[in-house]
Parts: C-alpha cells; structure tokens; sequence
C-alpha cells in the first residue's frame, strides 16, 4: 500500500480508525509527513504521530525497514528548512526477516 499522509497526518489517522477493514499487507510505503528521531538523526524529538504511525505498522503486522544509507529523502527547496526523513517503508515481518538473512 502506499501512503501519502499530509501535515495534520490525516491518513494515518484514517488507516488507524479503519483498521479491522484493512486487508493484510506485505507492504506499506510512502510520504508520511512525520519527522521523528527514531529515523531521522537530525531532529530530537519523538511526536505523537510517530507513535500512531508505528501502532498502525504493528496492528498491520508490518516492521520498519531500515535504510542502507541513513540519508534524507525528502530535500527542501527553502533554505530555512532542513532536509528530513518522512518517506519510510514498512515491510511484513516475515519478509523483512528473509531480507536480514541475505
């Protein structure tokens, strides 16, 4: 599945509420507007909306995949903001434990 979720994370917070209506998933990706310390090194703070994003991620079974380059994906055309981490991908957990063993 992929995901765009704007700044008031309105997506995530519809996929939380409909959740017993969401079929199960090897895959959820995208651009989820939520900038955390967990997976991005620039910042240091830990919202309340990564929270939800990692609950929705476990109630779907899913598991975050970590970067092979810990780089931003999203860069910024305006000078005065940082470049951040806000596309992330989530894997089943089956799956990303046969990605571990390669």
């Amino acid at each position: 599945m992929n995901v765009y979720s704007d700044d008031r994370h309105s997506a995530v917070k519809f996929m939380l509420d409909q959740i017993i209506d969401t079929p199960n998933l090897l895959y959820m990706g995208g651009d989820f507007n939520i900038r955390d310390a967990k997976w991005d090194p620039s910042v240091s703070f830990y919202p309340v909306a990564s929270q939800a994003l990692i609950d929705l991620a476990d109630s779907l079974g899913l598991v975050r995949s970590l970067p092979e380059l810990p780089v931003p994906t999203h860069y910024s055309d305006t000078d005065s903001h940082a470049n951040s981490v806000i596309d992330l991908i989530f894997l089943g957990m089956s799956y990303a434990q046969s990605l571990a063993l390669h």
